[in-house]
């Protein structure tokens, strides 16, 4: 990773390593001391097709206490039962990483009321698995 992510983004970084081993991460450094994470080949459940998908989002220099919002999914992902995606799912967006931009999902899962000590990016990520898992 670069000199230039900051200490707290790193840490981050590490925590989702650790949290989600299973999976390999990405991770682009931003040009203020925060970096592009992506997962891939996330198992995000029956509720949508395809049923497995990256997961991408950026933790900005602002980290811990900025929230880790918006998360991007696949461009093709679709309902497994047929309807529209909807709110907070957003087709047609842009995951805009350093190394060049990709179509997406964006998933609009803010978090208003957040702990930046308890309330981790990590976190963060596998509340969005879950509710994706749910849909």
């Amino acid at each position: 990773m670069s000199a230039a992510i900051k200490a707290e983004v790193e840490e981050a970084i590490g925590e989702i390593r650790a949290s989600f081993a299973s999976y390999k991460v990405d991770v682009e450094a931003d040009d203020q001391g925060g970096a592009f994470v992506r997962l891939h080949d996330v198992l995000i459940g029956t509720g949508f097709v395809p049923n497995v998908s990256w997961i991408g989002f950026q933790i900005t220099f602002q980290y811990p206490f900025a929230d880790v919002y918006p998360h991007f999914l696949r461009s093709d992902l679709a309902r497994a039962n047929g309807q529209a995606l909807a709110k907070p799912l957003n087709p047609g967006s842009t995951f805009a990483l350093p190394s060049g931009a990709i179509s997406a999902v964006l998933l609009s899962r803010a978090s208003r009321s957040r702990d930046p000590v308890t309330d981790t990016a990590a976190v963060k990520l596998a509340k969005v698995i879950d509710w994706l898992r749910i849909q």
